[in-house]
């Protein structure tokens, strides 16, 4: 038992160091505007090259390029969302019931269509975590399945000079 409460701790530092090593690069973002996220649908001229083909099943919210199964539902409580003229960034976190493995195949494919690239991810269960790259941004999801639903999170965050 000690043994595998050592191997949670272990899997959630290296979960940690990570992220901080993904997001270690970002830029940082000058005004924060504190707003509720709503569930507003982008408009549907996609941003530049991106293909987004009619999907009844998932919406976008504050971020244009990231679409969400119509199964998550926004949690505006623990959402955050920051905005400049040039940039929208943070973080939009959603609960549902769905199985987590789903949900992970729906990103992947979703993220790819959206001009993505998957970089890498870690798959530590309960969690899996997915790491993608677009220029000027990255983007980190979080897919955590518990007893009763599965969480999940989206942080969006800015590149420095598009490194």
């Amino acid at each position: 038992m000690v043994l595998n409460k050592c191997a949670k701790g272990m899997g959630l530092v290296i979960v940690v160091l990570g992220l901080a090593g993904f997001l270690f690069g970002c830029g940082s973002v000058v005004q924060e505007q504190k707003k509720e996220s709503t569930a507003t649908q982008v408009p549907s001229a996609p941003p530049s090259g991106a293909k987004k083909p009619d999907r009844p099943d998932a919406r976008y919210y504050d971020f244009e390029d990231v679409k969400i199964p119509n199964e998550l539902t926004l949690d505006s409580k623990k959402s955050r969302v920051f905005q400049t003229p040039s940039l929208v960034a943070g973080v939009l976190a959603f609960d549902g019931y769905v199985e987590s493995n789903s949900i992970v195949s729906f990103f992947k494919d979703s993220m790819a269509k959206d001009n993505w690239q998957l970089k890498g991810s870690f798959k530590l269960p309960p969690k899996n975590v997915l790491l993608f790259e677009k220029k000027n941004k990255r983007c980190v999801i979080t897919i955590e399945e518990g007893m009763t639903n599965t969480r999940a999170e989206v942080w969006v965050i800015p590149t420095q000079n598009g490194a």
